[in-house]
């Protein structure tokens, strides 16, 4: 979208109208505005099983429900399937497959053990925007183009982070070819560049925001600071789940302890990585570790009742604060498991524990974990997005990771709650969970596409 529109604004979705969709379609832009062909620009996609690889993928599965034909261009990173091609899957060589390095296990890559944590190297803040820009991004480019020539897509939509997978979109809007950019996280969350470098970085945001049809993004807030910084209108397109994935959960109830309440914990911690983008999340588990010592310390009969299952991308040195002195008695380290089965175990927990890692994140996991229908436990803000999603959706409790006391205090009165005979939870009346299942959140997004095609059309 041009930057004639100055004047921001945040749509939170389109309500009525539809999109236009068939088979394939030919070559250039079909005459109607229809969308028959999408191509999903994602650098990490399925098999890999990191939480940012979710959100395309629901999307992707929307779109194709909507009888659209999709394409996926991604990373080699991410792993393959057998029948890649038959899915339409286009996976772009990478230089981090070449070297050996932590990335490759913490994405899946590889197998091995995760000792701890390296610090991002200090070069990698002097490539614009991001490393993936020259690892990456050469190569996917001439995948584009080569998908250009020979099956144009109507629509791409490229998500971040990582910020390269944004110059793609530019690309093919210099084709004509719309374009949705989403962002996942705020611009270069991940990075932090010299001064200098800076300067390039704003104007490259700026080109993206200006000349894509519409901007998206997960939550209000990054939607906000887009429309305020750029003066374009921004979507935002929460993330979500996906009924197809709670669906191929696997039963995980004898995994838990029977004669304790359960606790669970999946996704990563980061309790070794001691700068952003994390250390909130990392800062948080440190402090909710040291409330359940202060409660075992009162009470040693504590460790009977409570179990802490954690299951995500562990490291060697986190599993030592895991697991250290009497914590051992509470913590069950289960290591990085297949998605199916991290689902499964937010569907047997008797609660849930989330660590956003930050005021405004919103990442993919609060929603399967809603999903689940238990009691949720976060460690967040209280005026956080999570914790304002949370106060909506039911009875869920937010503790802020002020200190260890104040946390271990939220902690007994949240086991006492759920542990109380009878205890049950149920989500709020009126709180419509369906909203945010990627099948309804893809045709919000393709409508907002259709409704900016129109405007741009009656101009």
């Amino acid at each position: 979208m041009g930057s004639a529109l100055a004047k921001p604004a945040i749509l939170r979705g389109l309500s009525g109208g539809s999109v236009t969709t068939g088979g394939v379609g030919p070559v250039g832009q079909p005459p109607d505005g229809s969308i028959r062909h999408i191509l999903m620009v994602a650098y990490l996609y399925p098999p890999c099983n990191a939480v940012s690889a979710h959100r395309p993928a629901g999307l992707r599965r929307a779109f194709e429900s909507a009888g659209i034909r999709t394409t996926v261009l991604t990373s080699e990173i991410s792993g393959s399937y057998d029948d890649d091609g038959a899915q339409r899957i286009i996976r772009a060589g990478d230089l981090r497959t070449r070297f050996r390095t932590q990335y490759q296990t913490l994405v899946g890559y590889r197998d091995g053990p995760l000792e701890v944590r390296d610090k991002p190297r200090w070069w990698a803040n002097y490539i614009v925007p991001d490393p993936t820009a020259v690892s990456w991004f050469p190569q996917a480019l001439g995948h584009l183009l080569r998908l250009i020539r020979s099956d144009r897509p109507n629509l791409i939509v490229t998500t971040s982070g990582p910020e390269s997978s944004h110059l793609l979109g530019l690309v093919a809007s210099a084709f004509g070819i719309r374009w949705v950019a989403d962002y996942r996280d705020g611009w270069l969350r991940d990075v932090c560049h010299p001064a200098p470098l800076r300067v390039i970085d704003r104007a490259i945001e700026r080109q993206i925001a200006r000349r894509a049809t519409i901007v998206t993004a997960v939550n209000d807030a990054i939607a906000a600071d887009v429309a305020r910084r750029h003066g374009v209108r921004a979507f935002t397109i929460s993330n979500g789940f996906d009924r197809t994935v709670l669906a191929d959960a696997s039963d995980e109830r004898a995994t838990l302890d029977p004669y304790r309440f359960s606790l669970v914990y999946t996704g990563l911690l980061a309790m070794d990585v001691d700068e952003q983008p994390v250390i909130n999340r990392g800062a948080a588990a440190r402090t909710f570790l040291d409330a359940l010592e202060i409660l075992i310390a009162k009470d040693p009969a504590f460790a009977t009742r409570l179990e802490l299952v954690v299951a995500g991308p562990i490291s060697d040195s986190e599993r030592e604060v895991l697991t250290r002195g009497e914590l051992r008695k509470v913590v069950r380290v289960l290591g990085l498991l297949p998605r199916e089965r991290a689902v499964g175990l937010q569907q047997a927990a008797d609660g849930l524990l989330l660590i956003p890692g930050g005021r405004d994140a919103t990442t993919a996991k609060v929603f399967e974990y809603l999903a689940a229908s238990k009691p949720i436990l976060a460690v967040t803000e209280r005026d956080s997005v999570v914790a304002e999603l949370l106060r909506e959706a039911g009875e869920h409790t937010v503790a802020e990771a002020d200190d260890p006391q104040s946390l271990a205090a939220a902690l007994q009165t949240y086991l006492t709650r759920w542990t109380a005979e009878g205890a049950s939870y149920s989500p709020r009346p009126g709180f419509d969970l369906d909203v945010y299942e990627y099948g309804s959140l893809g045709r919000k997004l393709l409508q907002a596409v259709s409704a900016a095609t129109q405007e741009q059309r009656n101009r």
